[in-house]
């Protein structure tokens, strides 16, 4: 089955999936770090289950799951799964600014290398879709 190629709306809906992705992560860590629990095993699991069940960022974070999957489920209608996925990858370039912003967390420059890796990898998978012969 041949699937049309990345346009600017798709691109759009993916970016829009990774913004919501990277919310829904933001928002999980929120939680977590809500509950006081430091460490989770045999003897706190129950407690720590039942504090996040209960905690409104960890269902913020959950609807926002939902929403992405419904948009990812556009992308892949509409495209190829091997042109959507590398686009994706962007999500590492958020995440981190989203958890400097609001979670007050340090990027050490070894890890924005590898963001710029990352970054270069999409820009050359991107062009390698647009060079198919279809």
């Amino acid at each position: 089955m041949k699937k049309g190629h990345l346009t600017l709306k798709i691109i759009s809906l993916i970016v829009l999936s990774l913004i919501i992705e990277s919310f829904a992560d933001l928002f999980f860590k929120k939680g977590l770090l809500k509950t006081g629990i430091d460490s989770v095993g045999f003897s706190n699991l129950f407690e720590f289950v039942s504090r996040n069940f209960f905690s409104l960022y960890i269902w913020l974070g959950v609807s926002m799951y939902l929403v992405n999957f419904i948009i990812w489920l556009t992308v892949l209608h509409k495209v190829q799964l091997s042109h959507a996925f590398p686009v994706s990858s962007a999500g590492y370039i958020f995440v981190p600014v989203l958890a400097i912003v609001f979670l007050h967390e340090s990027v050490p420059p070894l890890r924005w290398a590898g963001i710029a890796l990352i970054i270069a990898g999409i820009y050359f998978a991107s062009k390698s879709s647009r060079m198919e012969v279809v």
